[in-house]
């Protein structure tokens, strides 16, 4: 027999045995005990939330931390059950009804600090009700609103696909007024946007955790040090296609956004900025660029929650409650330069020319300022917070009899260290020395 043929009746062999003889369906009373086991669990999570609410006076909405534990479970294994009675009898309105119900109560059973998961039961409650409706309609009234939906979707992948400038005029006005709070919520943007033609540069976060741990001879602070890289190879790259790594990668990009400051820079503003910036001795690259575009001002709610929530998980991660206490750090945004092609096939006509996509020249770090444990910013006043820290070829080369062998100016080290870390007389010609091997910024780590 075919494996895809189709089982025969015995009296008539040819016609086909319906489906719910060959498998037959759970009964209705099972799904129905089953779904309202699930739906049960999770209303009582709710109560529990509802009960803690009343009884703290109305100063907090979710019990102590066992509490969280115990709602967290009876969500969990509530949806779990909920979830296999619909999934027993999806072609009954009655158990998507169930499921709604359940998603409903997850709404309100789940505690608040677990918000996307509250969005999602929110979002699988709509989902659940639209099937409930469609499935309790008469069949006649089925396929126009699937095929509405469905036309809905996949015009909103396409107007996705034409948002990139230069935007027609009908793709501009849907987008804005109809699909782009659909297609944010599904997350159906960025992907349809393509990296075409040319794929903007990727965004690295690096931290200097600097550990006060005593004083010296002279009183001065001492202190230890420590790099992180985020995202990193190999250690974020946890499948053959490296999408762990890429994802992080895409993390990290929601701290470029950043608003055109020196487009609508008033211009006592630009003249304080640029004053304050010549007083650190970095100096301004020679670019192409005009100079106050090298300062990149994120967008407030990037510079007021993304980043201090990023500084204060590194403290956190990388050192103890104690030394916590004691630690600061310095982070800096690495814009990754893509370089073109003609850099690669130009070469031989010009044998000293970089052709190392990781060289540290094609890295371009943006200080995002130092803060504490608890996300505090250290200096808000500090010259060169969201300036860019050139990273240039060393204008020559390396000098004869030379102890650094570095054909680049790192002045990210110089930067994050400072005086603390490399001592006052230190330059940014020093930072090859071996004696500050252990202490400067590893750039083959970026490879």
């Amino acid at each position: 027999m075919d494996r895809g043929a189709t089982p025969s009746s015995p009296s008539s062999p040819s016609l086909p045995v319906p489906e719910t003889e060959v498998v037959p369906p759970f009964e209705w009373a099972t799904v129905r005990k089953i779904g309202l086991v699930g739906a049960g669990l999770i209303a009582c999570a709710a109560v529990i939330g509802i009960v803690a609410f009343a009884l703290d006076g109305n100063t907090a909405p979710t019990p102590k931390w066992w509490g969280h534990s115990v709602r967290l479970f009876l969500v969990l294994f509530g949806a779990l059950t909920a979830g296999a009675a619909v999934s027993m009898r999806p072609d009954l309105w009655q158990s998507w009804a169930i499921g709604a119900s359940a998603a409903l109560l997850a709404v309100f059973g789940t505690p608040a600090h677990w918000d996307s998961f509250r969005l999602l039961f929110g979002a699988m409650t709509a989902l659940a009700l639209t099937w409930t409706v469609l499935l309790a309609a008469p069949a006649k009234y089925r396929l126009p609103v699937l095929s509405v939906l469905l036309v809905f979707h996949f015009s909103g992948i396409f107007f996705a696909t034409t948002t990139p400038p230069s935007t027609p005029w009908v793709t501009e006005q849907a987008f804005v007024r109809v699909y782009n709070p659909y297609l944010q919520f599904v997350y159906l943007r960025n992907a349809y946007h393509f990296y075409s033609p040319e794929p903007g540069p990727a965004s690295l976060l690096v931290f200097l955790l600097k550990t006060e741990t005593g004083a010296d001879e002279k009183g001065r602070k001492t202190y230890s040090t420590k790099w992180v890289v985020m995202p990193k190879r190999p250690a974020d790259v946890r499948d053959p296609l490296g999408l762990t790594y890429y994802r992080r990668l895409s993390i990290t990009e929601q701290l470029a956004r950043s608003v055109p400051y020196g487009l609508s820079m008033h211009p006592f503003e630009r003249v304080d900025l640029l004053t304050r910036r010549k007083q650190v001795p970095i100096p301004l690259p020679r670019t192409d660029e005009e100079v106050i575009v090298q300062y990149r001002l994120p967008q407030p709610e990037v510079a007021r929650f993304v980043i201090p929530s990023y500084a204060s998980h590194v403290i956190l991660e990388n050192t103890t409650p104690e030394e916590a206490k004691k630690t600061t750090v310095r982070m800096y945004r690495l814009e990754h330069s893509t370089m073109g092609v003609d850099e690669f096939t130009n070469w031989r006509k010009n044998p000293d020319a970089n052709t190392n996509p990781y060289h540290p020249t094609t890295y371009r770090p943006f200080f995002l300022g130092e803060f504490n444990a608890l996300g505090e910013l250290i200096n808000p006043q500090e010259p060169m917070l969201y300036w860019l820290v050139p990273i240039p070829n060393r204008p020559g080369g390396v000098p004869p009899g030379s102890t650094t062998k570095r054909v680049f100016l790192d002045y990210l080290s110089f930067h994050a260290l400072g005086p603390d870390g490399l001592g006052p007389d230190t330059t940014v010609d020093d930072l090859g020395d071996p004696r500050f091997k252990d202490r400067v910024f590893d750039w083959h780590q970026l490879r």
